[in-house]
């Protein structure tokens, strides 16, 4: 289980250093990819990621939870200068992998594709007790079947499938902003 932790943190943050969200995405529940997707899409190619590296993997295998923290080296397209983001993610274990179910910033400078801490609800990622709850996880058996029972008699009560949880909209975009605004030409060529 700890080298499935590695690998699924490993993937997910080689891909977004790499611009490559379609593949990052796959690591979120369903419910929060196209909100992610679109949270990513408006940052486009301004943000450059020169580097990551994992600091920490915690894996508690009794209950799936699992924490890790990347340390996350970019720049800007127009502000060449260097900077530093430490982002704390949340795992949970579920159905054979890991789901990235929350993400945040936890020290460097604010970077506007991780949510802040103390910003609820996150942007588009569920957190660890909605997930856990909406899912089952942590409930025994008995407990599961009757959640589902309730569901799907909710579902066929409204004439459709069981509710999906919606997901947050795309949060404007927060200060400081990753890209600066563009300069008039008589500017720039000073």
């Amino acid at each position: 289980m700890q080298e499935k932790l590695y690998d699924a943190t490993a993937a997910y943050n080689r891909s977004v250093r790499w611009n490559d969200y379609d593949r990052a995405a796959d690591y979120l529940p369903p419910m929060a990819q196209p909100a992610f997707l679109a949270h990513h899409d408006e940052i486009g190619d301004a943000l450059v990621i020169v580097d990551y590296e994992l600091t920490r993997l915690d894996l508690d295998k009794q209950t799936g939870i699992a924490a890790s923290r990347a340390e996350i080296s970019w720049h800007t397209e127009r502000r060449l200068i260097l900077e530093t983001t430490a982002v704390d993610q949340v795992w949970q274990w579920h159905e054979g992998k890991f789901v990235l179910v929350d993400e945040r910033r936890s020290g460097g400078t604010p970077l506007t594709i991780f949510a802040e801490p103390g910003e609820d609800p996150h942007p588009y990622l569920p957190g660890l007790q909605a997930y856990r709850q909406e899912h089952s996880i942590g409930v025994d058996e008995k407990e599961a079947k009757k959640a589902a029972r309730r569901r799907r008699r909710m579902a066929r009560a409204q004439g459709g499938t069981p509710p999906q949880p919606a997901a947050a909209p795309v949060s404007p975009v927060r200060e400081p902003v990753v890209v600066d605004a563009p300069q008039p030409a008589a500017a720039a060529v000073r």
